[in-house]
This record gives structure tokens, C-alpha cells and sequence, in this order.
């Protein structure tokens, strides 16, 4: 049996390389997970304001049914208030997500001496996260103390000491900050 001779073949051309854009694709990839560290801060700030209208809907139903007790206005004044500061918050994160994405635009730019800006314009960005999650934080702290002192003000207020109202009540403060240390945490998964 003879062995058939090989024909040589011709090495495939080579695939020319596809050029990465490394640029572009961590602009996408930063505005993209911007925006999703944006929708995730908006639900919970959206969650916070529901739970709040629902706790001042329930000492609102019990206000009412106490004989002799003064009006509505704190309550209602409370939950305009924390509507007020949920959509403050959400037009925070919106002024954000606006200024990251201008960010991402202009890491398009490839350019030499783009190149050497973005470096500054990294270290702007960086610290203007980092102002803007500390203004955040501050925001948050500020909401939960005005929050603890609406709870503690009623409670003293109107003699819940001891009953199944406080209880009510502490539970629903605990609630409040425990969303408040989550929004601490999104905001600290922002920085990183």
C-alpha cells in the first residue's frame, strides 16, 4: 500500500485582529451600571417614601380615633415633607445620572491629548462621587433623626408608653433605619 502524498496547504490568512475599543467600552459599561446603581437608589427612596405614607396613615387613622386629639397638620405636614424629600433625592440621583453620562461622553474622545484630561477628569469625577454620596449620606442621617424625633414627639405626645402602639412604633423606626443603612450601602457601591 502506498501512502497517498500530501498536498501542502496554504495556511490560512490569519484574522486581522479587531481593533479593541477600550475606550468606548468602558463608557458604556460605566453609564450602564450608573444607571443601574440610579434605578436601584430611586425604587429604594420610592419604598421609603410608601412606607412613610403608610406609617402616617396609620397615626393619622389613630389620631382620629382618640377623642380630644389635636388636629392632623403635624401628620400631614410630615408626609408632604417626606414626599418633598423623596423627590428631591431622585432629582439628585437624576442630576447624577445626567453628569455621569456627560462624563461618558467625553471619555469618548480618544484624542492624545483627551487622553491626558480624562486622567483629570477621572480624579473630578471620583471626588465629585464622593462629595455627592457624603451630601447623600448627610441627606440620609438627616431624614432618619427627623424621622426618629416625628415617632418619639407622638409618642410622648399622645401617652403610647407601654402599649401595643409604641411597639408599632419602635418597629416602624427600626424599619426606617434599615432602609436608610441599605441606602448607605448602595451609596458606598457607588464610590467603589
Amino acid at each position: 500500500m502506498s501512502a497517498s502524498p500530501r498536498v501542502p496547504r496554504e495556511a490560512a490568512a490569519p484574522e486581522t485582529p479587531r481593533k479593541m475599543e477600550f475606550g468606548e467600552s468602558m463608557t458604556r459599561l460605566f453609564t450602564s451600571g450608573v444607571g443601574r446603581i440610579a434605578e436601584a437608589q430611586k425604587k429604594s427612596i420610592d419604598l421609603a417614601a410608601q412606607q412613610s405614607a403608610e406609617v402616617i396613615d396609620l397615626w393619622k387613622k389613630t389620631v382620629q380615633k382618640l377623642p380630644g386629639a389635636p388636629g392632623l397638620f403635624l401628620l400631614e405636614l410630615a408626609g408632604s415633607g417626606v414626599e418633598r424629600y423623596a423627590e428631591t433625592q431622585k432629582s439628585v440621583i437624576d442630576l447624577f445620572l445626567e453628569q455621569s453620562q456627560a462624563y461618558g461622553e467625553m471619555l469618548k474622545d480618544r484624542t492624545a491629548t483627551a487622553n491626558r484630561a480624562s486622567e483629570g477628569a477621572v480624579k473630578f469625577a471620583q471626588e465629585a462621587v464622593e462629595r455627592t454620596v457624603a451630601a447623600e449620606k448627610k441627606v440620609l442621617d438627616h431624614a432618619a433623626a427627623q424621622s426618629k424625633a416625628v415617632i418619639e414627639t407622638t409618642k410622648k405626645q399622645f401617652g403610647f408608653d407601654g402599649s401595643p402602639v409604641e411597639a408599632a412604633a419602635d418597629s416602624i423606626q427600626r424599619g426606617v433605619n434599615a432602609i436608610v443603612d441599605v441606602q448607605k450601602e448602595l451609596l458606598e457601591m457607588a464610590v467603589r
